[in-house]
């Protein structure tokens, strides 16, 4: 039995970040940056280059975890001011087209909904646990919009519902009456998994979405191609 194979069999809670590691929500994000920045004012014959501008920006801050799509509307504002762009828009309307966009520019990565299928036909608890949008409720409404939410026996948003990743961890422990190590938290951020390993829960990290190859992670910590690894592994137990 391989080292994955073990932890698979052993965990009895596995939590699940969303962007980057259930969803693709990163590689159609420049589709989205464009319907917003029309959706605000930026004339056609300018969209792409204020688009490659905010792109370049928005996925610097993204890689770096920094950027709040509860901002967003300010964040374009500056670039369409950057350009002598004019805006003119609702910003209620603006996030609801953000949360519209986003849902359709992402979607599971393969393997992710049927690896959370297998992991409940076997008794598994599955829950979701990631950072919000900036937006309150957004981040929920895209988890349910993308992945089957009778997937999940819970969905915590952080800092909707806990103030960090641990403390969500925590409270997943103690609802479902398991220990630490019974607990595998599975990311593509190898920062916020390497969080989870040093409170004393099981970690992994997915080569997708965000995944930073040069981030120092603790020995102890999995580190697997994609979820389809992670499938291929349980489907051997």
């Amino acid at each position: 039995m391989s080292g994955l194979e073990k932890v698979l069999a052993e965990v009895k809670v596995f939590s699940f970040d969303v962007d980057g590691t259930l969803l693709d929500s990163y590689t159609y994000m420049r589709d989205v940056l464009q319907i917003l920045l029309l959706y605000i004012g930026v004339p056609a014959g300018m969209l792409e280059m204020v688009t490659d501008d905010v792109y370049r920006s928005w996925y610097d801050l993204e890689k770096r975890g920094v950027f709040d799509y509860g901002k967003m509307h300010l964040f374009l504002e500056e670039f369409a001011r950057k350009y002598a762009v004019p805006v003119r828009y609702d910003v209620k309307e603006f996030q609801d087209l953000l949360l519209e966009a986003r849902v359709k520019g992402s979607e599971p990565y393969r393997c992710a909904v049927k690896l959370l299928s297998e992991l409940k036909k076997r008794g598994k608890i599955v829950v979701s646990v990631s950072g919000g949008d900036g937006v309150p409720g957004m981040k929920r409404r895209r988890i349910e919009e993308g992945v089957p939410v009778k997937l999940f026996d819970k969905i915590l948003v952080v800092p909707e519902d806990a103030p960090s990743r641990v403390e969500a961890l925590n409270a997943v422990r103690e609802e479902f009456g398991v220990s630490n190590e019974e607990v595998l938290h599975v990311d593509d951020r190898p920062q916020h998994a390497a969080e989870a390993y040093s409170a004393g829960f099981k970690a992994m990290v997915v080569k997708t979405g965000f995944y930073d190859p040069y981030f120092r992670l603790p020995d102890g910590v999995l580190v697997v191609d994609d979820l389809c690894a992670v499938l291929d592994a349980l489907s051997k137990l």
